[in-house]
């Protein structure tokens, strides 16, 4: 027993060895694990702290697919996850190598190298950089530099402001960066002082009102005459009045709105405008309901007149004159069964006039100087008989004066000078009571003029100059009261030039030069033109060696034929 004691200690030591060893180890285990716990804490930590900051760039325009606003972070702390330790109980391999069966209660501090199977149940905190591979057809805006955060309420408003204008002016358009409409959005979104949601009431119409801005201005590199938006070069009497202001499109010049806020009327005449008339005219479809008057004369729109036209269903007066506009008159017009006035006058428009326009509202009718062509259409004096002012002189419309004229009872305006037409002129022209206005100058018409002519006493102006007429002038004249200027010069008249001339109170200008009169001018009508200030031009053939007329009161003579 003596000899087996040293070998009987060496085993206790062994084991008490041994135990250290695997209480040591275990104390090491759990610190390493701890260790790594903190550690991918303070990953998860730094990973909030920077989806906390904006440093997200907004999707730009150019790009077509949306971005979906990121859910936006708590606000509260996260909880800090509890140590997790390894439950008690014999530790026979702390280390194997192999893979357990069994899930671990502690998490790793190194990351697995293999991807999950499983597709995670939570959103990503962290907006992916990769593109979506589904093509949007709502394009996104980008969002001008900001160093405040962009909330998801904004993203939301900016995503719904352009879905409404979409619907307006279609996905194509808007796409397009170098459109009118794209920029017109983009003010409408980061530049406009009202900063209106999709459900604001006018936002339609301020869109429409400043993409007519921009269409009219090159995208806002030229400006207007009065109340553009720059105004440093574009004068305005009263800030609101000036278009992009900050005041309602309701208050910007020449928009006048209802009771309700409505635009009625767009009247921006003569003020610089250049561009495509088409353009604006697609945009304020939109505006159908309300829009009674579009007066855009005496600028620089060019291009052609839209079919669009058509759907301004409640367009009462439409004023396109004095603009460089081409092509041919749209037939969907006829749709436009409120129309009163129809003006495309000083432009460079063609082809023939179509019987649609004529509907039984039709007072007003101005297509001078173009280059229309063929003969009127019978619509015109079977559907429209309340016409009272029709112009369409300087244009290439040829055959006779229609008798049909005789069929507009309320005619008070007549200008069909400068055109082909040929013939007499017909009675028929003089049926109207209220006719004050006629002109038929550099036509060829010829014939002695009608008797019917000097029973329309409600005449003031009467130009039948340039043209063949002849035969002698009816002292009947004297019965045009109202007569204010008469002009017959270059014709073929001869005779004597009526004394009953001096019966006319309020003449003001008479022509009779390069005609075939003879004899002297009426005392008659020298004293008139000595005792009245407003008579203040009197000429005839007075002129040269042997004149074939004498006048001692006249303003001007001419040689004459």
């Amino acid at each position: 027993p003596e000899k087996n004691r040293p070998d009987r200690r060496r085993r206790i030591l062994l084991i008490g060895c041994i135990g250290l060893v695997v209480l040591v180890g275990a104390i090491l285990g759990i610190v390493a694990a701890t260790i790594g716990l903190n550690g991918n804490t303070t990953t998860a930590a730094r990973g909030e702290g920077n989806n906390g900051e904006s440093n997200e760039q907004f999707p730009g325009m150019e790009n077509p697919t949306p971005i979906a606003a990121p859910t936006p972070l708590p606000t509260t702390q996260k909880p800090t996850p509890p140590i997790l330790v390894a439950p008690p109980g014999p530790t026979t391999n702390i280390s194997s190598g192999m893979p357990s069966g069994v899930p671990s209660g502690m998490p790793s501090g190194v990351p697995s190298g293999m991807p999950s199977a499983l597709p995670s149940e939570m959103p990503s905190l962290i907006p992916s950089n990769k593109p979506s591979s589904t093509y949007s057809f709502s394009p996104t805006i980008s969002a001008a530099p900001s160093s405040s955060p962009i909330t998801s309420v904004e993203l939301q408003r900016r995503q719904d402001i352009t879905t409404a204008v979409t619907a307006i002016s279609g996905s194509a358009t808007i796409d397009d960066t170098t459109t009118p409409q794209h920029t017109a959005l983009a003010w409408l979104l980061f530049d406009d002082d009202l900063q209106l949601n999709a459900s604001s009431p006018n936002l339609g119409q301020r869109y429409s009102m400043s993409t007519l801005y921009f269409a009219t201005t090159n995208n806002g590199q030229t400006t207007w005459i009065n109340c553009g938006a720059d105004a440093s070069t574009s004068p305005c009497s009263s800030e609101s009045q000036r278009f992009l202001s900050s005041s309602s499109e309701c208050d910007w010049l020449g928009i006048t709105c209802s009771g309700s806020g409505e635009i009625t009327n767009i009247d921006i005449r003569e003020n610089g405008l250049a561009g495509d008339v088409s353009v604006i005219i697609k945009e304020l479809v939109s505006l159908s309901s309300s829009l009674e008057v579009l007066r855009l004369s005496i600028n620089a729109l060019s291009s052609t007149i839209p079919t669009e036209i058509g759907q301004l269903s409640n367009l009462q007066s439409l004023f396109l004159n004095n603009n460089n506009l081409v092509g041919t008159i749209p037939t969907s017009l006829g749709n436009l069964n409120k129309l009163s006035i129809f003006s495309v006058g000083n432009n460079g428009m063609d082809g023939t006039i179509p019987g649609e326009i004529f509907h039984p509202t039709l007072v007003g009718l101005d297509l001078d100087d173009n280059n229309f062509h063929g003969t009127l259409p019978s619509e015109m004096f079977t559907s429209s008989l309340d016409l009272r002012n029709i112009d369409i002189g300087g244009n290439d419309f040829e055959g006779m004066i229609p008798k049909g004229f005789g069929n507009l009872p309320k005619i008070a305006i007549l200008r069909i000078n400068n055109c082909t037409f040929e013939g007499e002129l017909p009675p028929e022209l003089f049926v109207s009571t209220s006719l004050r206005m006629l002109v038929v100058s550099d036509n060829n018409l010829n014939g002695s003029l009608p008797d019917e002519l000097y029973g329309a006493t409600s005449l003031r102006d009467l130009d039948l100059s340039s043209n063949e007429f002849s035969g002698t002038v009816s002292t009947d004249i004297g019965n045009l009261k109202a007569l204010k200027t008469l002009e017959l010069q270059s014709n073929k008249f001869v005779g004597t030039i009526p004394s009953t001339l001096g019966l006319l109170s309020n003449l003001e200008t008479v022509d009779v030069s390069f005609n075939l009169f003879n004899g002297t001018v009426p005392e008659e009508v020298c004293d008139l033109r000595n005792s009245s200030a407003k008579f203040t031009e009197l000429v005839a053939d007075c002129n040269g060696t042997l004149p074939r007329v004498t006048c001692t009161c006249c303003s001007a003579c001419e040689v004459g034929l």
